[in-house]
């Protein structure tokens, strides 16, 4: 079995075992009430001088199907947030709409810290659509924990070696190469559609229904090349089927998979996109709230343990931003997204 497929079922199997034995487990209780924060709303005298700790299970929202990328990042967050707060943290799949049902459910929560969501770029490709009655900014977004690169993917035997040389060909020969993508109106479609007009070069697209789908393609020679997330390329890399042309960012990646593949950057390409994912909240939530949420997940980032699971399973980097950071990356993606939407006639 291919190394990463390995780390993949061993962290779910983990994750799984933790779960189990979380739930299992009697709920924890207060008895200290003088100096712990209740989960509801009738100790608000208290709000501003307690920072808050759950005593009851935590719920995290996750908008995808179980096994994926996304649900494996919520069910390691979930794990390591246990055992900080000492509580049952919970992943519920809530899935379908692209994301949308999940972050909906959320913002409708009470904003009692006890239901937070998995956000990404559909949090704000979904704002820009025009299909959710809601925007990224109507959240409490607490952090971003991750993001993973975008790789530039061709089959094992292409002609093609790097970065530079593949932009270039394609300037030469325009509507001869091809790439495949998945989920119309989604971040990693538009990451590539911003790809290929930041490069100026012309491109035949091909849709698939998924990322597993696309990949296959380009192993199979049906497309030239995807632009897609390292854990949907992980075993192809590995086999020895696919060639990584480059990352598309400024650094290396911290894997060891990838840690020798060039950035975007060393080719000569100010171009640097990646999927990342965070924590949000219902809006609203009171300050001591955020604070205890803020203070558990930074000092779940700055675990080492979590840092070496979140790079060689998932094939993340741990770039962490808080509270009004987040808000400010979030409002940056944004501006590029929604214009891109439009131009695309995404947005109805």
């Amino acid at each position: 079995m291919k190394k990463f497929m390995k780390r993949i079922l061993v962290l779910a199997l983990t994750l799984s075992m933790c779960a189990t034995f979380l739930t299992a487990c009697t709920k924890k209780t207060d008895e200290n009430s003088s100096t712990n924060q209740s989960n509801t709303s009738s100790d608000a005298d208290n709000s501003e001088a307690t920072v808050w700790v759950p005593t009851d299970d935590v719920t995290i929202l996750c908008g995808y199907s179980a096994g994926g990328s996304t649900d494996l990042f919520a069910r390691l967050v979930a794990q390591y947030l246990s055992n900080y707060w000492g509580v049952n943290v919970i992943v519920d799949n809530v899935t379908g709409g692209s994301g949308a049902i999940a972050m909906t459910q959320c913002l409708q929560s009470a904003p009692d810290g006890l239901t937070v969501t998995i956000s990404n770029g559909a949090s704000l490709t979904l704002s820009a659509s025009g299909n959710v009655d809601w925007s990224y900014s109507d959240f409490t977004n607490l952090a971003k924990l991750i993001d993973e690169d975008e790789l530039l993917c061709v089959k094992s035997d292409s002609q093609f070696n790097s970065m530079s040389e593949f932009i270039s060909y394609c300037k030469e020969h325009p509507g001869e190469v091809s790439i495949g993508f998945a989920g119309v109106g989604g971040f990693t479609y538009l990451a590539a559609q911003k790809f290929i007009a930041d490069m100026g070069i012309d491109v035949k697209t091909v849709a698939y229904d998924s990322g597993s789908e696309v990949v296959t393609a380009v192993m199979g020679g049906f497309v030239d090349f995807c632009m897609q997330q390292p854990a949907e390329l992980a075993s192809g890399l590995e086999s020895g089927a696919l060639k990584c042309l480059a990352t598309m960012s400024d650094e290396h990646h911290p894997s060891e998979l990838l840690a020798s593949v060039p950035t975007s950057k060393e080719e000569g390409f100010e171009f640097i996109t990646t999927q990342w994912r965070g924590i949000s909240a219902p809006g609203d939530l009171p300050e001591n709230i955020k604070e205890g949420w803020l203070t558990a997940l930074k000092a779940v980032a700055d675990d080492p343990d979590f840092q070496n699971d979140a790079t060689n399973s998932l094939l993340a980097r741990v770039n962490p931003l808080f509270g009004s950071d987040m808000d400010e990356f979030m409002d940056a993606d944004y501006k590029w997204i929604e214009p891109l939407m439009q131009q695309l006639g995404l947005i109805s």
